[in-house]
């Protein structure tokens, strides 16, 4: 076989070198590991090698490290430079599975191809036979040593001293971390993560199991498994059954207590969990590169979570009470949400808008009013970090048109003063009020808003108003402009009418609805994520599966978008009213989205 030819110069557009940056480490490294008798080598593995692998060496897991992060395990980032330091490259980005694939399979993006590293598949792909030479060559032949490959590596010549390609990275990797490297890229592929074995992967969730909300995790962990057993009894995914573990969230060491020991007991991941917006527990997820897909807020969650009625517009008549999301929830958890724009290294996988994004729609929909153009809007909310996020998205909105930055008048739950959000309306000759707060507040605003004639539009969340006043009031109905961020209208009804059929077909005890439809909504996403990330199930793999659903219907949600600095799947919302003569809901504007 000939050795692999490095690419041309010119082949590739600097502008894609961003997107390829782990090509030249991993492909020379690989290109070793099959020629040089002092490497591990990487040929089709006999059943003990593979067994081997299924629990690495401290030196491979080192090397994993690398691998997958771009970073050594004392937290060192891998550095390097194109060619004549065009663009240098530090941690992540820099890492093989960038390019390579996180189960070393190999990929191509903008034109460029990185090679499969993985035994098998590399070898499938370069034609070299299990337990040989490549054809024309003689065991041995074309042997590269560790100082060689340290020189390709750092340098980027090959052993006959040629230029490598100069799309390959100029690494600064010290002999110990390439060692780990070479040692891991032996097993890549083959190795398994934790909560995998040949017949099954485990998922977790960290649910209120006793204590006052214990029929919340109930209904949750139900749905959860219901929808993993008709998986299963499908033949699985890639032959594996989904394994459902469950801790109880509700105990003196709360969710992060919970989570710790479902990671301690073994998962991939963890679907449709309890979960506040803990900083700390978030940073654990992150460190052990576990996703959270679809959590929900439990405590002071509105109704949203609960089953809140949304007045369906089909039609113009009033539907059954949407199903709802208990992403929907207010409090740390949907803050932490943001706007969706988040980092590679957030892990918690939301499904709707948190209060920021919910804010920017009302924004948008009051800039889009021509009379309303370059108006002022006051804005109400709660002393808290849900009230805060939606202040902080209403004034980013504002910002990204040019608008001037909202006036903000802020309140204790439950102890808002009409007499000040009527003399702060009077003072900035706020043509429109954006509140976030309980349905009790919002209803004392609106009648001394309408005791001075003043005819300003009050936007608010329906999951704000809903944790205390469930559905809108007919006080709140004909002026105030609700946001909702899940289906409506006909889709809301098909959507709700599937949940229940396979509620019922799977024998699940009725429960709070919107509970049970923020379960199975994540454990359709998490379905979906194993499947498109193939038979090797990793922690990477899964993480860039679910960077890659694109409008995906989860079922009683809005199709569900991530990506790789986008972490809240739902970014918009629909505005409608109440009309007070009928009591049924008016569609006030089409689906709203915003750009994270």
């Amino acid at each position: 076989m000939d050795r692999p030819r490095a690419r041309r110069p010119g082949r590739a557009r600097l502008g894609l070198l961003a997107a390829v940056p782990a090509l030249g480490l991993c492909a020379v490294a690989a290109w070793a590991l099959g020629r040089d008798d002092r490497a591990p080598r990487a040929h089709a593995a006999a059943a003990g090698e593979a067994a081997s692998c299924e629990e690495l060496s401290p030196a491979a897991l080192r090397g994993k490290r690398i691998y997958q992060r771009g970073a050594t395990e004392d937290g060192r980032p891998i550095e390097g430079a194109i060619v004549g330091g065009a663009a240098a490259l530090s941690g992540r980005e820099a890492a093989c599975a960038g390019c390579h694939g996180p189960s070393g399979q190999g990929t191509t993006e903008g034109g460029v191809t990185a090679p499969p590293l993985a035994a098998e598949r590399r070898l499938a792909a370069s034609g070299e036979r299990a337990g040989g030479a490549g054809q024309g060559r003689q065991p041995g032949e074309g042997a590269m040593s560790a100082a060689a490959l340290v020189t390709a590596i750092r340098e980027g010549r090959g052993p006959a001293g040629q230029w490598l390609s100069p799309v390959m990275p100029r690494y600064r990797l010290e002999e110990a971390d390439l060692s780990d490297l070479v040692e891991y890229l032996g097993c890549v592929g083959r190795d398994l993560d934790p909560g995998v074995t040949a017949g099954s992967v485990a998922l977790g969730a960290a649910l209120p199991l006793t204590g006052p909300d214990a029929p919340v995790g109930a209904a949750a962990r139900d749905v959860l498994m219901a929808a993993f057993a008709d998986v299963n009894a499908q033949g699985g995914i890639y032959r594996r059954r989904i394994e459902l573990r469950v801790e109880d969230s509700a105990g003196p060491s709360g969710e992060a207590g919970a989570t710790a020991r479902l990671l301690e007991r073994g998962v991939l991941a963890l679907v449709g969990s309890a979960f506040d917006g803990d900083p700390a527990l978030r940073a654990r997820l992150s460190e052990e590169r576990a996703a959270l897909v679809g959590p929900f807020a439990v405590a002071g969650a509105p109704g949203l979570a609960g089953g809140a009625a949304a007045p369906g517009l089909a039609d113009g008549a009033p539907a059954a009470a949407a199903p709802g999301l208990a992403s929907g929830a207010t409090g740390r958890a949907r803050e932490a949400a943001g706007g969706g724009a988040a980092g590679a290294d957030d892990l918690v996988f939301q499904v709707l808008p948190g209060p920021d994004v919910l804010a920017r729609v009302a924004v948008k929909h009051l800039a889009g009013a021509p009379a309303n153009a370059a108006s002022l809007a006051l804005v109400v909310h709660t002393r808290d970090h849900a009230g805060e996020a939606w202040a902080s998205g209403a004034r980013a909105e504002a910002a990204h048109r040019d608008l001037p930055a909202p006036p903000a008048l802020s309140f204790e739950p439950g102890r808002l003063s009409p007499r000040d959000v009527v003399g702060a309306v009077r003072a900035h000759a706020a043509r429109a009020v954006l509140f976030w707060g309980p349905g009790a507040d919002l209803a004392s605003a609106r009648a001394a808003l309408d005791d001075i004639g003043s005819a300003a539009p009050i936007y608010a969340s329906l999951g704000s108003i809903a944790g205390s006043a469930g559905a809108p009031s007919r006080e709140l109905a004909g002026r105030v402009l609700f946001l909702y961020p899940g289906s409506l209208g006909e889709r809301e009804r098909a959507s709700e009418d599937a949940l229940h059929a396979f509620l019922r077909r799977a024998g699940v005890a009725p429960g709070p609805l919107g509970v049970q439809a923020s379960a199975y909504v994540a454990a359709q996403i998490a379905i979906e994520a194993l499947k498109r990330a193939g038979a090797h199930a990793t922690r990477e793999g899964l993480i860039a599966a679910l960077e890659q659903l694109r409008d995906f219907d989860a079922g009683p949600a809005p199709p569900v978008t991530f990506a790789r600095n986008r972490r809240t799947g739902v970014l918009g919302a629909s505005v409608f009213r109440i009309d007070p003569a009928s009591d049924a809901a008016v569609r006030a504007s089409a689906w709203i989205e915003v750009v994270p």
